[in-house]
């Protein structure tokens, strides 16, 4: 596996900040990049209408086959098995013919979900393939787009006609 800060080599041993080092359980493919932790997460009680929050152990993995993996956790056991269960579905997502069934669910840069196994993805989608041209050139893309509420529009640039405010 790679740390994904630094891109290094870090064979199985992941260091969860604040944890210590953790050598990995699950056979994770060696292209594999793991980034771990600890963060807030937000907790709304809609029955009671407040927020409350909790600390919890992160591992958050990029293997071959899926963009985004995370597990969470109160050890980094519990979170590279959980993380581990959802790789499983990814590679496994099941209708016979051994790949997903991707839906961009609205997202205009090309990333994609699932609709069987819930598996994200990066670059699943061409803009030719979303109906996403630029306004200048007509080619595909998903690089930039600007949308205008008030009128009810939305253009989209691709990377060379694209300039930075």
């Amino acid at each position: 596996m790679r740390e994904i800060m630094t891109g290094q080599d870090i064979g199985t041993t992941i260091d969860f900040r604040g944890q210590g080092p953790y050598e990995a359980r699950h056979p994770w493919p060696i292209e594999t990049s793991v980034s771990s932790g600890s963060s807030v997460v937000l907790i709304h009680n809609a029955k009671e209408g407040d927020r409350t929050s909790c600390t919890t152990l992160f591992m958050e993995v990029y293997p071959p086959g899926a963009a985004f993996i995370r597990g969470e956790g109160v050890t980094p056991e519990v979170c590279e098995d959980a993380a581990w269960v959802k790789y499983q579905r990814v590679l496994n997502c099941a209708d016979g013919s051994g790949s997903h069934k991707w839906e961009a669910r609205g997202y205009r840069n090309g990333a994609g979900f699932c609709c069987r196994c819930g598996t994200f993805g990066s670059q699943i989608f061409a803009g030719e393939q979303l109906d996403h041209f630029c306004r200048v050139c007509g080619t595909g893309t998903t690089y930039h787009c600007d949308t205008d509420k008030a009128a009810g529009t939305t253009t989209f640039l691709c990377e060379e006609h694209y300039k930075t405010p």
